[in-house]
């Protein structure tokens, strides 16, 4: 996998760049301009950094790809005690 370094420890995946970027020239901006619109954003909302990191690791594609935000986050036993509670 190849990089792209910007400066010393500030490294992007280059595959990652080229995908970005032809998004970033659709909509007529430049990567220091996305990224000072990312770093103004989480400064007013910090919560936008579990977003995006959620959004980044989703799976697309496949079976489980296709369970994502389908399944729910609720644990074993609330799952079990309404289970039984539907039942009755």
């Amino acid at each position: 996998m190849s990089t792209l370094t910007v400066r010393k420890n500030f490294n992007f995946e280059k595959e990652l760049v080229d995908k970005a970027s032809t998004i970033i020239k659709e909509k007529n901006k430049n990567f220091t301009e996305v990224l000072t619109h990312y770093f103004q954003a989480i400064i007013k909302d910090p919560l936008l950094i579990d977003a995006i990191e959620e959004k980044a690791k989703k799976r697309t594609g496949g079976f489980i790809g296709m369970l994502d935000g389908k399944v729910g986050t609720q644990d074993y036993k609330d799952m079990h005690k309404d289970y039984h509670e539907n039942i009755s």
